[in-house]
């Protein structure tokens, strides 16, 4: 029975993987903590590997060939980017305009920074490059060292001693791959485990596109490339690469591919040489064709028959000694063509070529995914700064640029689990690459290229013409393929009360009465004691009477069921717990009747979202506050950018920003932006039935919840965020009694302490463990029920 090789354990810890996680489900979800310990154990050879293959690679070329390869192999790098560029990035276009929203997160608050251009390029300090990470400042010294290496003969052993370190890394990442296999496998199932099937659909937007570029990429572009700079033919080109394409994509690996790729770009120069002759036993000189004719010179114009018998024709007009001299340099030339080989393939895979973008997909894939696509300038500085961290590993590239475009580090964990596909198309279309660099660098080196233009603009206009018809295809499908994946009002409508850890909900022991409308409402009977204070008044009543305003999501809000529910509603059950009542009567109260409802005795308390403001803190008393939320506009998805600076908004001619009417906001919102048409609103559905407000006026905590139900629409919070921050409370009446006040406070003091605020925040705000339709489907819960 045949071994098994690394890359057939991998395929295979990535199908157990996939398996464990269906079978076994959200219980996975444990084995979290030892992926993310695979993955930093996986990083630990690879900054020090860039740094010594890059100084040794070029610090071992000869100084004489070295500038002529340099020139015309930089010429052929820059061509590559450029194509690489344009093509990852135009397909972004195929992602298509889908519904899709999120709860509010920390990592809404982070403010876009500007990139620190030096620092990231130039290493003032290499040490702290190489600790920040910052691969493009490190490809820099790297570079420097590198030339300055190889420009002193005496550098030679240092080079060596470089390439013994080299060495050592190379075991001890050979070592650490063992480990791969089963760090791929824990990483899989912990990703398939906890994926939803419309997660799975989106992962393969990314894969599709990946696929459908590397076959453009491989088949198409570089081929006719080829074909536009030197003399080949598409056909051999395909078949002197197919086999090095084949058995990358088959091992996930181009590094493999290095001595076929050299033997096969050796093998599509040799035919140059392949014309017999007759007289001299000459057999490799000008290529010929099926007549025997020599073919196209090495400037690409055409030589005719010389004769029937050739150039060195037996006692024809050709000169023997002509015919030996032609002999030499064609060997000369050949030789020539096996020193560049053996060298270009090397160099050609040290450098990033069109397979190493694959990390632009995926982090213009994420921020699609995130309702989060990057500007033009952001895309501009993800070029600036991806193609030089592109030297280096692609994991540690993904993590860099992630960080640097502000997209959710989680992220990496899909770029971890899309590995084994992923890396078959990326290793197929490095070989290609390889193969096709190195062409076309030794067609310019041995002057054998040949450039016609009208060749250059057919394959130009078939390949925009491609490009085009495979992003609209493309397009087409991911539409169709994810146009009932959205279910984010469900979560809105289906949401009820947490479980506590005694499996109850915070509304079972209490009974309660909602009020439609405040005619329905009778005010307090007055107390038989003057000296009976607010909570003996709401103990001998037998219920607590809680002000609501169900406008204000996710802290007041009817779901589905039409249950009153929400983070502050929550509040007042427990509340009605602590006082040690069981009963409560929630009354619907707006912004203009708080004060009115405490201090007439409609009610006891108002916990429905209300600002802290100086004017209310003369109509009523507060308690501490117990959130702060940041002001934002709710806007559409393609004019978040927009909205995102203060200074910005209020430049902005003709604007129309809504504000929901009786809240503390309608005062704020003329002060902020006195240039600005405000809009008043009764309800949230106005602004979202279109064409009444460029924007909602609101916080960012709340907004995101609202962007659940209109999933085109997305929220700006202002920058710098902590400058606009308001504080909420809980307001009773003016005349209640020191000591409701007391407990009031010394609840939330408990509710903090306890950590029951922060619980709620995660489960209203943050929206965390909020889907009730339960655990994810596996088999162990809902074929063989071993788990309920």
């Amino acid at each position: 029975m045949p071994r098994l090789s690394l890359t057939h354990w991998i395929l295979l810890g990535f199908i157990f993987g996939i398996l464990v996680g269906l079978i076994f489900g959200d219980l996975c979800n444990s084995l979290k903590p030892i992926g993310d310990i695979f993955i930093k154990i996986w990083q630990i050879t690879i900054l020090p590997s860039v740094v010594l293959s890059l100084i040794a690679g070029i610090g071992g070329l000869k100084k004489n060939d070295a500038w002529s390869i340099a020139a015309r192999a930089g010429l052929v790098l820059l061509i590559f980017w450029s194509i690489g560029v344009c093509i990852y990035f135009s397909m972004q276009m195929a992602f298509p305009t889908i519904e899709k929203a999120f709860f509010f997160s920390a990592q809404s608050l982070a403010e876009t920074e500007d990139l620190d251009m030096v620092d990231l390029f130039i290493p003032s300090n290499p040490f702290r490059s190489l600790s920040e990470g910052f691969l493009p400042a490190i490809v820099v010294f790297c570079l420097c060292l590198g030339f300055a290496l190889m420009m002193d003969e005496k550098s030679k052993s240092i080079v060596n001693s470089l390439n013994i370190f080299l060495s050592a890394l190379t075991r001890i990442t050979g070592f650490l791959a063992k480990t791969f296999p089963l760090g791929v496998f824990i990483i899989t199932a912990e990703t398939f485990g906890s994926m939803t099937f419309e997660g799975f659909l989106e992962l393969q937007v990314f894969l599709t596109t990946l696929a459908a570029l590397s076959i453009l990429l491989g088949l198409v572009v570089l081929p006719l490339l080829i074909t536009c700079i030197t003399t080949f033919g598409y056909r051999e080109i395909v078949s002197a690469a197919s086999k090095a394409m084949i058995l990358g994509f088959s091992t996930g690996s181009e590094f493999i591919t290095l001595p076929l790729i050299t033997e096969s770009v050796r093998g599509l120069f040799s035919k140059e040489f392949e014309c017999e002759e007759n007289e001299c036993g000459i057999e490799k000189h000008e290529p010929c064709n099926e007549n025997g004719s020599a073919n196209r010179s090495a400037n690409g114009s055409s030589k005719g028959p010389a004769n029937d018998q050739g150039d060195c024709a037996p006692n024809g007009q050709g000169d023997r000694r002509d015919c030996s001299a032609k002999h030499i340099e064609e060997d000369a030339k050949e030789d020539a063509i096996k020193s560049y080989s053996k060298v270009l393939v090397p160099i050609a895979y040290t450098f990033p070529l069109l397979g190493a973008f694959a990390p632009f997909l995926f982090i213009l894939f994420i921020a699609w995914l995130y309702k989060s696509p990057l500007s033009l300038s952001e895309q501009i500085q993800l070029i600036i700064v991806g193609i030089p961290s592109f030297f280096g590993s692609s994991k540690i590239t993904v993590i860099s640029l992630l960080s640097l475009m502000h997209l959710p580090s989680d992220a990496y964990n899909i770029y971890i689990s899309s590995g084994i596909l992923r890396q078959c198309f990326i290793a197929s279309l490095s070989s290609m690459s390889i193969f096709s660099f190195s062409t076309i660098s030794i067609a310019l080196l041995t002057n054998r290229y040949r450039l016609e233009w009208k060749r250059v603009i057919f394959s130009s206009a078939f390949i925009l013409l491609l490009v085009l018809l495979m992003i609209i295809g493309l397009r087409m499908g991911f539409s169709q393929m994810l146009g009932n994946t959205y279910h984010g009002s469900d979560l809105i409508t289906n949401i009820s009360f947490p479980l506590d850890s005694d499996g109850n909900r915070a509304n079972d022991n209490i009974r309660s009465k909602v009020y439609l409308s405040m005619d329905d409402v009778r005010p307090f009977d007055q107390p038989s004691s003057v000296n009976m204070d607010n909570i003996q008044q709401i103990k001998k009543r037998g219920f607590l009477r809680v002000g609501y305003n169900s406008n204000c999501i996710p802290f007041v809000f009817f779901n589905g069921k039409r249950e009153l529910v929400g983070y502050d509603v929550q509040m007042a059950y427990e509340l009605a717990g602590f006082i040690n009542v069981s009963r409560i009567e929630f009354v619907p109260i707006t912004g203009d009747t708080i004060a009115s409802s405490l201090n007439q005795n409609l009610c006891d308390i108002v916990m429905s979202s209300i600002m802290v403001t100086s004017e209310r803190l003369n109509e009523m008393i507060f308690t501490d506050p117990y959130i702060s939320v940041h002001m934002a506009f709710v806007i559409l998805d393609e004019q978040k950018r927009d909205f995102l600076k203060l200074e910005n908004v209020q430049k902005m001619h003709r604007l129309k920003i809504a504000v929901l009417n009786n809240t503390a906001l309608i005062e704020v919102a003329p002060e902020l932006f006195p240039e600005a048409e405000i809009v008043r609103i009764d309800s949230i559905d106005d602004f979202f039935a279109g064409g009444i407000a460029d924007a909602l006026f609101t916080t960012a905590e709340e907004g995101y919840t609202m962007t659940l139900q209109h999933p085109f629409y997305d929220v700006a919070i202002f920058e710098p965020n902590d400058s606009f921050q308001v504080m909420y409370g809980y307001p009773i009446a003016k005349n209640s009694s020191d000591t409701y006040l007391m407990l009031l406070n010394y609840w939330l003091k408990m509710e903090k302490d306890y950590g029951s605020l922060d619980k709620k925040y995660d489960y209203w705000i943050l929206g965390k463990n909020i889907d009730q339709s339960g655990p994810r489907w596996s088999v162990v819960r809902n074929v063989l029920h071993w788990v309920k």
